[in-house]
Parts: structure tokens; sequence; C-alpha cells
């Protein structure tokens, strides 16, 4: 009963004195970001010694780059529970983070000897090991990654990686394949098969590769924390990059969300509203993007972000005009700048001024000659408001030289020439789209649309 009893009012000094981590300058931080830190350091005050507080937090700092305050949370709830292997992990991740490369590593390792069975910290331990230029060391855990983890690609891109630094491209070829057909959008894993087919001297195959992964950035295997951090992230560039993301993937609507709730602490950044009403246009409420941006050109009449996401407004709203009078005070602002010559083509087609429209995409296209997008642009004004087959067939050819990883135009260039009867042109650039986008929902109407031209039964 004594040994009880201490042990009780041991766990409640531990409850005092186990340490909520706060950030020092929490007074600096971006107004939204500081006031949802307050919330949650006043939510884990509330129960210091509840581990999944302590680990919320800790995911809370990392999400804002907050590393420092991030390892002492996650040391808290490795503290609250050692047989959680997830709370190790991400001490030794805070710890790499906050720049000690050296003992972060030598917990990866610790962590992968006390739990073999966790896939995670092998992934981790692989990927600070190729860091780190130990490749030898990284091919087992790489490998221990594959067995535990058939089905993530990470594994099989993290072996390809070895093999490459080896010198052994018909091997990093063979393993990078089998991590792009587990998911073939895996940028990290297109550029390295793109250097594994160089290698190989298979040019144009590595060409393409490399294309594919043009921008890569390394997202680290998810893992039942790590899936929660997007809804804590609460820097305003971050929040910005995040609503990006929800748009090009067709989801703008939630970009709103997440910019209006930015907008909510930062009423006076012109950028933020101007992202606000990009994401607007894109979730077709053009309205809402010409009332936010009247507001911004009134207080600043020389933003010229604002001039050409409002142009675009009014196109969309069928204020022609308008359109095009914002347009051109945008090209004075930015004579050199593409967008500014877009948003004077979209006006003009939208009042179906089209040789005007293609003789302003023609200037955009000499402020931003690797454009590929304004080639297929042009081509598609060639094409459906000209009628003219032959200059968008040659605009549709460029944009697919200046990026062979364009899937769009390969769509483009496989209907023209199916509508023109070339069969062998239209396989090919069917086949070149199935290479770099799999999923993409127009292979099954071409691939319809090429027997046909083939004359050969629907169901064969």
């Amino acid at each position: 009963m004594i040994l009880g009893l201490a042990g009780f009012f041991h766990s409640q000094r531990s409850d005092r004195h186990l340490e909520v981590p706060v950030p020092k300058d929490l007074d600096k931080l971006e107004p939204q970001l500081r006031n949802y830190v307050t919330q949650k350091i006043k939510w884990v005050r509330e129960r210091p010694r509840e581990m999944h507080r302590q680990a919320t937090l800790g995911i809370i700092y990392a999400a804002n780059s907050l590393w420092s305050e991030a390892r002492l949370a996650f040391i808290n709830a490795a503290k609250l529970n050692p047989k959680e292997p997830l709370a190790r992990l991400y001490v030794a991740i805070s710890t790499q983070e906050s720049g000690d490369f050296n003992e972060a590593l030598n917990m990866f390792r610790q962590i992968t000897a006390e739990f073999p069975e966790f896939p995670q910290g092998y992934y981790r331990l692989g990927d600070a090991l190729l860091r780190s230029g130990s490749v030898d060391e990284a091919e087992p855990a790489f490998q221990r990654l594959i067995a535990l983890a058939p089905k993530e690609w990470r594994g099989y891109a993290g072996m390809g990686e070895v093999k490459l630094r080896k010198g052994d491209y018909a091997e990093a070829a063979k393993v990078l394949e089998k991590s792009l057909a587990l998911d073939p959008g895996a940028k990290t894993a297109h550029h390295l098969l793109g250097q594994a087919y160089r290698g190989l001297g298979r040019l144009e195959d590595a060409g393409l590769e490399l294309a594919i992964g043009v921008d890569q950035t390394r997202y680290p295997m998810e893992d039942d924390w790590s899936v929660t951090a997007s809804q804590h992230m609460k820097l305003l560039q971050d929040q910005m990059d995040m609503a990006n993301e929800y748009s090009s993937r067709g989801q703008p609507g939630k970009a709103v969300e997440i910019l209006k709730e930015a907008l909510a602490s930062q009423q006076g950044n012109s950028s933020l509203v101007n992202a606000l009403a990009i994401a607007y246009n894109r979730s077709g409420q053009p309205e809402n993007a010409r009332d936010l941006l009247l507001k911004v050109v009134q207080k600043e009449d020389r933003y010229l972000p604002a001039y050409i996401t409002l142009s675009h407004s009014c196109s969309d709203l069928g204020r022609t005009n308008e359109a095009l009078r914002y347009a051109e005070r945008a090209i004075e602002l930015g004579p050199n700048v593409a967008q500014t010559h877009l948003a004077k083509a979209n006006a003009l087609l939208t009042m179906e001024h089209d040789e005007q429209a293609l003789a302003a995409l023609e200037v955009a296209l000499r402020c931003d000659p690797q454009n590929a997008e304004i080639q297929m642009e042009m081509g598609d004004v060639c094409l459906k408001n000209l009628n003219r087959s032959e200059p968008a067939l040659e605009h549709y050819k460029q944009a697919a030289r200046l990026n062979p990883a364009l899937a769009s135009v390969q769509v483009r260039l496989a209907q023209l020439y199916v509508e023109r009867g070339d069969a062998g042109e239209a396989r090919a650039a069917v086949e070149h789209l199935r290479r770099i986008s799999p999923a993409n929902p127009a292979l099954g109407i071409l691939d319809e649309r090429l027997r046909r031209l083939a004359g050969r039964p629907n169901n064969e």
C-alpha cells in the first residue's frame, strides 16, 4: 500500500513537472499560427500526461517547422509510452531536422533494432544512410522495408537509388520500374529511372523519365501521425501551396476553404487575397473574386497580379470590355510578363476576336518561349476557333517537344491524328500518353477510336 501511494504521488508530481514546450518567440509567429498554437498548448496543459496530446502538439510544431519545440513534445510522448515506435521515430526526425544528423542516424538504427517489424523505421534509416553516403548499409534497410511493406513504392525506389549509386544501372532500372508499377505518379522514382536509363544508354527513355520527374519533392513514407500534419499547417506560404495543390487536383472548393480561413487573420495581405480570388475563379465563383480584387486595386493600383486575375474573373462573368481593360492595364504594368498577354488573349477569345487572341498568344510565347502550355493553347485556337488543322498540329508537336510529360497535349495529338486518318502517329501518341499517364480517362476513348480507324470489330 505504501509503495502504491508513493507511486501515485510520484505520478502527480510528474504531471506538474512534465514540461509542455512553448515557442520562445510565440508573440512573433504569424497571427493564425500563434492563435492555433496557443489554443493547443492550453489543451495539452489540461492533461499533460496524455500521450496523444503531447504527440499532437509535436506534429503541430513539426508541420510548422518549429522543430526544437516538436522534439521536446515528442520526447514527452516517448516518455509516456516507450513502447510506441512512432514517438521514438519522431524524436529522431525532429533531431535530424534540428541539425544533429549523426545523432538522428544513431536513433534510427536503435529504433529498427528495438522495433524490427516497424517499416517506417527502415524507410527513415535507409533514407538517412543514403544522405550520409553509407550506400552499403542502406541496402539491407530497404530490403527489410520491401519485405515488411511490399506495396510501398519507396522501398523499391530506395533500392533503385542504391543500385544506381553502385553503377548497376540494369538492376536499378528493374527495381525502379517495379516502384512505378506500384505508384505511377512517384516523381522521385521517375527521376531515378531517368538516370538509370541514361546510364544504360537509353537516352530517349531517359529524357522522358527525367521530364516526368521534374520538380520532384521527396514525400516521406506515411504513418498514422504524419497523415494528420496537413490539417495543422498554419504558415501562410504552406497554406497557399496547399490550396494551389488542391486546385491542381480539381478541388478548388477546398482551396477556397483554406484561404478564407487564412485571410481572417491577414486581411491586408494582397497576395493572399489574389490567391483566394484565383481559387474563387477556379471554383466557379468569379463574382466573389471580382468583389475582392476591386478593393485591392483601389488601394494598390500598381499591383500586377490583381489585374491579371481580375481580367479572368470578368471574362468568366461575360464582362468582356472590362476584362480587356484590366488585361491592358496589366500589360502596361508588366509588358514582358506572359500572363498579362494570356489574360488579354482570354478576354479576346470571350469576345470571339480569335485572330487578335492568337496574336496575343504569340506575344505571350515570345515572353516565355519554353512554355508548352502556351503552344498548346495556340494549337487549340487554330483548330477549334479558326479551323486550321495544319498550324494546330505544329503547335501541338512543339508543345510535346517542350514538355514530353504533358499528358493533355498527347491527347490532342492523338485526337487530331485520328481525325486525319493517320493511325500510326495516333497510336504512337496514345502509347506515349499511356506511359506518362496510365490512368488517364482519355485512353479508353482513344483506344476505341483507334480500333474503329483500323476497321476492326469493337469487341476484338
